[in-house]
């Protein structure tokens, strides 16, 4: 198993150059393609963050090709002329990515969809990482928009529960785990019993990825008072990890909560890139 197609979802350049970039270096690593899926957020949008005035947002409608979301296009499109890997260049507005599922269509033929975090307050990013976690059926690989910097991907954590979440991570995370050179498997005040965690926490998915060619070693931690997201986020600062690859859990977006707890800790937080799957 290999990436062979990998998808970027991007609003602008200044805030997505982060995804870009994950997606170039993995493409060129794994002989892929890129696909740069450009959303567009009109000025007049409900999902644009400042509020403007009606004549701003007919005024913007009346320059058509030319409106305020023009020159961001423009400026991604350099970037990926520029770029180390090749990509192929889509086109949606961001209510058809999210209100009619475009972006499903795009990420269900993808092997992994790439994407910024965002901050708190940005809803299109949000409303495309919950749709594309919680129905797209595809992982996705979320990066920190700031530092930018080149990876390695040759240290890797696993944040491992015992969950069907995390089983899928894991097998989605596969291709780059059989590449790295040191994987470790960490678990949180890890409980055995039957339907979850072994007599010995981690190590018998730790077999499994080492039967896989994973050069896999074990770490059960102890919280002592953290948080599991800010332990898994200590353990993949001690080791220099690239990656943090773990669950996503989430629920229907008619829910107060649609992400759990430590998911929701470590998509605030982490410095790092996570690889989810739900």
């Amino acid at each position: 198993m290999a990436y062979k197609d990998i998808l970027a979802p991007v609003i602008a350049l200044d805030q997505d150059e982060a995804a870009l970039g994950i997606a170039s270096e993995l493409a060129g690593k794994f002989d892929a393609r890129g696909v740069a899926l450009i959303v567009s957020v009109a000025v007049g949008s409900a999902f644009e963050e400042t509020p403007h005035a009606l004549s701003e947002i007919l005024e913007d409608v009346g320059r058509g090709a030319r409106s305020g979301a023009g020159p961001a296009r423009e400026q991604i499109i350099a970037w990926t002329e520029r770029a180390q890997a090749s990509f192929e260049v889509r086109d949606v507005s961001i209510e058809k990515a999210v209100m009619d599922d475009e972006i499903l269509a795009h990420a269900r033929v993808a092997d992994l969809v790439v994407m910024t975090r965002g901050a708190p307050g940005d809803r299109a990013r949000r409303a495309m990482i919950e749709d594309v976690l919680l129905k797209s059926g595809r992982p996705l690989m979320l990066a920190p928009q700031r530092p930018l910097r080149a990876r390695n991907w040759e240290k890797i954590v696993i944040g491992w529960n015992a969950t069907p979440q995390a089983v899928r991570a894991v097998s989605a995370a596969m291709p780059l785990l059989q590449a790295a050179k040191a994987v470790t498997v960490a678990t949180v005040d890890a409980r055995p019993s039957a339907a979850g965690h072994s007599q010995a926490p981690g190590h018998e998915i730790a077999a499994h990825l080492a039967r896989h060619g994973v050069k896999v070693e074990v770490e059960n931690i102890d919280g002592v008072g953290r948080s599991h997201g800010k332990a898994l986020l200590d353990e993949a600062a001690a080791v220099g990890a690239d990656l943090l690859v773990i669950g996503g859990y989430g629920h229907s977006r008619t829910e107060e909560a649609v992400f759990g707890g430590v998911t929701r800790e470590l998509l605030a937080g982490a410095p790092i890139p996570l690889m989810l799957a739900h």
